[in-house]
């Protein structure tokens, strides 16, 4: 595999589509599509927009303070790439009948309708890139519609999301510690029940069972436990860790050597308390081949 960066390298990203907004007094407003547009910190909410040295709109946002951001529906596909092909200097794109803006709330700057969220922005920080700057705003005020909209995204060309994957097979990872204490944890279809079985698998025949554990507040699998005396400080070279679920494909670890400080073997295996919020994961549509940012 050559160590050489394709050219195309940065289409291979993901992300939602977003329509700038900015206002200036005694200039029109402007609107562009981004295709680097993202949230950036949760509390407080922040959000940031990638612009291009081509963009007239990174320096009305530096004047302006802010910006608004709609990150697009699928509907909006031809908005965006109508809003990505154009420049201020080249037509008032305020005119499209396909552009419908809302009253903001908290700032002077309208905003699209018809995205998945149409976000209000105060500028917090600029960060000039080689090529690129960096736009990071809070999120001061934020309008969802009515339903859902279904996100407008951009790999290469523009696509819709298909239906949700579903995950079928478990994924486990185990540690060991020198006084024989195993950390499992496992992560595999939800909606399954309860419990997770784990069963020890030495490289000679046979299994040796470990219990079954109820899930995590998140669904998933976080536990330690404590190996039988008579296996707790054998070699168990090439032993593997199996955790099953009913409704999906079991999953394997390996078992390595010790690591860590020696902890005293619980008097029975003991769950881990949530750690931290988890997140949840139509034919393509034609799209202009530079970038809009």
């Amino acid at each position: 595999m050559s160590a050489d960066l394709p050219a195309d390298l940065w289409k291979r990203l993901t992300g939602t589509v977003g329509l700038v907004v900015v206002r200036r007094d005694g200039e029109p407003v402007n609107v562009m599509a981004a295709e680097w547009a993202y949230f950036v910190n949760r509390t407080p909410l922040y959000a940031a927009v990638a612009l291009g040295p081509r963009a007239v709109t990174r320096g009305l946002i530096e004047q302006a303070g802010g910006y608004s951001l709609t990150l697009c529906a699928q509907e909006q596909a031809e908005l965006a790439d109508f809003a990505g092909s154009f420049s201020l200097a080249d037509v008032d794109k305020t005119t499209s009948t396909l552009i419908d803006f809302g009253s903001p709330t908290v700032t002077d700057t309208p905003w699209v309708r018809g995205g998945v969220v149409a976000l209000e922005c105060e500028l917090r920080h600029v960060l000039a890139l080689p090529v690129h700057r960096l736009f990071v705003a809070e999120v001061v005020a934020a309008h969802l519609p009515d339903t859902p909209a279904r996100p407008l995204v951009k790999h290469g060309p523009m696509h819709g999301l298909g239906p949700a994957l579903r995950a079928g097979r478990v994924v486990v990872g185990v540690r060991r510690d020198p006084a024989g204490v195993l950390t499992v944890a496992a992560t595999g279809p939800g909606g399954t029940g309860d419990p997770w079985r784990v069963t020890l698998l030495p490289h000679e025949a046979g299994e040796i069972p470990l219990g079954a554990y109820p899930s995590t507040a998140y669904g998933d699998l976080r536990v330690r436990i404590p190996l039988p005396p008579a296996v707790r400080l054998a070699p168990l070279d090439h032993a593997r860790v199996r955790v099953e679920r009913d409704g999906a494909h079991p999953g394997f670890a390996r078992l390595t050597p010790p690591r860590g400080p020696a902890t005293s073997p619980p008097h029975e295996p003991a769950t881990f308390p949530p750690h931290g919020p988890r997140t949840s994961p139509p034919a393509p549509t034609s799209a202009k081949q530079e970038p809009w940012n």
